[in-house]
């Protein structure tokens, strides 16, 4: 009987545990290549969003500055004048790392951040924050879990140290991953108890495995295909469109063009391929179909305080961008101009309190001409602003500021106030 349990089950039980020792035996991390590198951080793919390994190798390169540019599908919007064509064309200082995905928002860039925490330190960051994250009832959980992993899940356990932002964290885990594994633990956090010697050693374990996990797809050339495709599609196909020497206005004119030529089929401002595949067949119901939104309202809110947390603990100085919404589809389905200022003056105030004084606000601006690519995202004359505004921020760079964290934005009291932010205390 044994002898036919192990026929049938030994061949499995041998491939595993040579697959383990294989893993555990693995070497850390492979050597650097500065092409491949620049593929993965243009990519903004799922895997480029959510993985270790290409996240660490571009950001720990000696001979090229990576720049984590943090934020949600905006990286995705290529033109002319997109961030990453203009450091390449340029060859600036340094290349932006692109994360973020489409319903991406604080919350999966914080349990992102805590795989490459050793290789920000100390350094720069971009953060854009759209305030369309700021919805009533707050994340996605689906969209949550879709960019979350268990090396994330294993590198905040071992980077955290039972403070409220660790408490909280783990809280917001919890409620957006019911299933998430290890959820003795988790919850132990949550409720503020102290890990077991035993917790921590399985901790380390796992986060050991994860990390070695991790590098198989990468050196077995997984992600080097798409990522040359990417690249060629959303950086080389721009960079003969650009002027060899420098010049914004330059630059502005060939962009104004290109925009004139894509965007001529809606007087919406909207790029034609976008406004054929998501606007037109709905058009007439859009029409006034954000006039309840509110953004003032939301968990969004205590979520951006774990970023926050993260870049004082981490000492990085950060840019934060603030976008417009396209000001004629904003007339168009009723969202309230009002609302969305309050709503940058409650993130800003979460911002400037504290010490995040780098800002990039564009939230007026979504009514000057080809600025938006559509309707929600920067494109064009935008990104061309966006680069006058965190170009010279990342080409002299200097120490992070002494920020002053306040931990009441992490309450309820603070993600449900829409009062005036000058009385919140």
């Amino acid at each position: 009987m044994l002898k036919r349990l192990w026929m049938i089950f030994g061949p499995v039980v041998v491939a595993t545990s040579a697959a383990f020792l294989l893993i555990l035996l693995y070497p850390s991390r492979p050597s650097h290549n500065l092409e491949a590198e620049k593929h993965f951080a243009v990519a903004v793919t799922e895997d480029s969003f959510k993985e270790r390994i290409q996240k660490v190798q571009a950001l720990s390169d000696p001979d090229m500055r990576f720049i984590p540019f943090f934020g949600s599908s905006e990286w995705l919007r290529f033109d002319s004048a997109h961030p990453a064509v203009l450091a390449e064309k340029y060859n600036r200082s340094y290349r932006p790392f692109l994360l973020g995905q489409a319903g991406a928002a604080s919350l999966n860039q914080y349990f992102g951040m805590q795989q490459i925490l050793p290789q920000i330190e100390n350094k720069e960051a971009v953060y854009v924050i759209s305030p369309q994250w700021f919805s009533k009832n707050g994340y996605d959980s689906a969209a949550f879990q879709r960019y979350f992993n268990n090396d994330q899940l294993t590198s905040f356990l071992d980077n955290q140290v039972g403070d409220q932002a660790s408490q909280y964290a783990a809280s917001r885990l919890l409620e957006k991953y019911p299933a998430v594994p290890d959820k003795k633990i988790v919850q132990k956090l949550a409720d503020g108890d102290s890990t077991s010697e035993e917790d921590r050693e399985s901790i380390d374990w796992l986060a050991n495995f994860n990390k070695k996990q991790a590098l198989f797809p990468f050196n077995f050339g997984q992600f080097s295909l798409k990522g040359q495709l990417n690249y060629d599609k959303h950086v080389l196909k721009y960079l003969k469109t650009l002027p060899d020497e420098f010049s914004y206005s330059a630059i502005e004119e060939i962009v104004s063009e290109d925009a004139k030529q894509h965007t001529n089929n809606n007087d919406l401002g909207i790029e034609n391929n976008f406004y054929n595949r998501q606007i037109r067949k709905d058009l007439e119901k859009l029409k006034g179909s954000q006039q309840n939104y509110t953004y003032l309202q939301s968990p969004e809110y205590n979520d951006l305080q774990l970023i926050l947390d993260q870049f004082a603990k981490s000492n990085i100085n950060v840019m934060f961008v603030i976008p417009p919404t396209n000001q004629k589809w904003m007339e168009y389905t009723g969202l309230s101009e009002e609302m969305y200022q309050a709503t940058v003056q409650k993130i800003r105030f979460q911002l400037e309190s504290q010490g995040f004084t780098n800002i990039a606000d564009f939230s007026k601006d979504g009514g000057k001409p080809y600025f938006m690519k559509d309707t929600i995202h920067l494109g064009w004359l935008g990104w061309l602003a966006f680069d006058k505004a965190v170009d010279p921020f990342l080409s002299n760079p200097t120490p992070a500021p002494t920020y002053q964290l306040n931990n009441r934005f992490f309450s309820k009291d603070w993600a449900t106030y829409d009062g005036d932010v000058k009385e919140f205390h």
